[in-house]
């Protein structure tokens, strides 16, 4: 309803600019009024509008935790350490995935120059690994996808999530692809979503 009573009052300003004005100042206003109707119309918040991250989630998982099991996606940022980390995860009858994004530059990103850092996030996850096993944590993984977006939503539809866990270094050696994952998690998934920080 208000969408109709907003599209009403745009036009009929924009003829009356077009009458007092022109045409063509009225048929700007017009397209100014629709692109800024349809930004805000996109940014403001929608409960009916799923997002791809959040119906990852709730797909059926090929391979997905055994019934009763709670899922765990663990985005290794950094290496996993530490007993507090332990805790965190191991809360019983846990299955958990460890995704070792891919940390680039915007410049070696954008020429799609990253055999280096798919490297590092290769040593990354075996080292994740290694940890978790040390620890007794039933636990599998991957590399992800140079795309931060496409990694994170691949691995939910694979393996889906009861939650989250995202393990950074700290603040000051956040990459680009890290700015505003966090908030991102948990503004687009109906899961707890936990920070741990390493180091």
């Amino acid at each position: 309803m208000r969408l109709t009573l907003a599209t009403a009052a745009a036009i009929v300003v924009s003829v009356v600019v077009g009458v007092l004005v022109g045409p063509w100042v009225g048929a700007a206003l017009f397209g100014i009024v629709v692109v800024i109707a349809l930004v805000a119309y996109l940014r403001a918040p929608n409960p009916e509008r799923n997002t791809p991250l959040e119906d990852a989630v709730h797909e059926s998982h090929p391979h997905g935790a055994a019934r009763g099991r709670r899922r765990v996606l663990v985005v290794a940022n950094e290496t996993l350490a530490g007993s507090e980390l332990r805790d965190l995860i191991d809360g019983g009858a846990v299955e958990v995935d460890v995704l070792a994004p891919v940390l680039s530059s915007h410049l070696h990103y954008g020429v799609s120059d990253i055999d280096h850092e798919i490297q590092d996030a290769q040593r990354r996850l075996e080292r994740s690994l290694a940890w978790a096993r040390e620890q007794g944590i039933d636990v599998r993984g991957q590399v992800g996808d140079p795309n931060p977006t496409t990694a994170l939503e691949d691995a939910l539809r694979d393996f889906g999530a009861d939650e989250v866990i995202v393990v950074t270094h700290p603040r000051e050696r956040e990459t680009w692809q890290e700015h505003g994952e966090l908030e991102r998690l948990r503004r687009e998934l109906d899961v707890p979503v936990t920070h741990y920080t390493v180091g």
